[in-house]
């Protein structure tokens, strides 16, 4: 297996979410880190890189380094993944991870619906996708659910798989190796978190899920079967594993210890999934 760290693992210290630090990171800097942490990979957040200026700059890094490149993207229509497409290969990346949107909290009849849309307009995409020779891959992305996931798939082309994100069951109320199992050797990328209570962040704003409210923490510290999850990976010979790793923001904390917190949670986390 390949290690890969999801951009967003430093969301606090991009600054481009709901925490806003003095001086925020760029993706240099995030290339730096993951060589320094030995990842073999680059999982990039759409929302963390300015193509502009540093697409070429990230291609030739990972180029020199000998690290894969896999591209995030939003939304499943032509007009919203023909640009990302186009840029995941002018960063080289063969992968372009994407997510259907909305929120599961509005109802299974609500996502089939979004399910059914996504299809249609992927259906326009996939023709581009083989042209560039670039996968995409849907994420479980807290939108909608399993069978939803199963339904997009039965457009069943060598050019579409899953983002399998072992955190997102949490929304959905669904069970993280059920996943595996439907999706099987669908899954081309993963974002490996855990999931913990909301007592053990109590002054952290939870996420919403349809069960209890949850956070996010480093892994093996939450209460997902993360050996299991990554046994089972390994057996469907899944290649390049991603961390994505979203830390509690605790708005109590100062923010040398919030970035501090931040960073620990990866290396915790890269440990954990090494000795695994």
């Amino acid at each position: 297996m390949k290690i890969a760290i999801d951009t967003f693992s430093y969301y606090m210290r991009f600054g481009k979410h709901w925490y806003k630090p003095e001086n925020p990171v760029d993706i240099r800097w995030y290339c730096n880190m993951s060589k320094k942490l030995g990842a073999d990979g680059l999982h990039i957040d759409p929302y963390h890189i300015n193509l502009e200026t540093d697409a070429n700059w990230v291609r030739n890094f990972a180029e020199e380094n000998e690290m894969y490149v896999e591209l995030g993207a939003c939304g499943t229509s032509i007009e919203e993944l023909r640009p990302s497409i186009e840029a995941a290969e002018l960063l080289g990346a063969k992968l372009l991870r994407t997510f259907v949107g909305g929120d599961c909290l509005d109802g299974r009849n609500a996502t089939a619906k979004r399910a059914i849309n996504a299809k249609e307009q992927l259906e326009s995409v996939l023709p581009v996708a083989e042209r560039y020779g670039i996968k995409i891959a849907i994420e479980n992305h807290g939108d909608i659910f399993i069978e939803d996931m199963i339904s997009i798939l039965d457009l069943k082309s060598d050019y579409l798989g899953v983002c399998y994100d072992s955190g997102n069951f949490a929304f959905t109320g669904e069970n993280p190796m059920d996943g595996i199992s439907a999706f099987g050797e669908n899954i081309l990328c993963t974002h490996l978190k855990d999931v913990c209570s909301e007592k053990i962040y109590s002054k952290a704003k939870p996420f919403k899920t349809v069960k209890s409210p949850v956070h996010f923490c480093a892994l093996g510290e939450g209460y997902l079967p993360m050996k299991n999850i990554v046994n089972k990976l390994r057996g469907l010979e899944i290649e390049n594993i991603t961390l994505e790793i979203c830390s509690p923001y605790d708005k109590s904390m100062s923010e040398s210890d919030l970035l501090e917190f931040e960073y620990n949670n990866v290396i915790k986390s890269i440990n954990y999934i090494k000795k695994l």
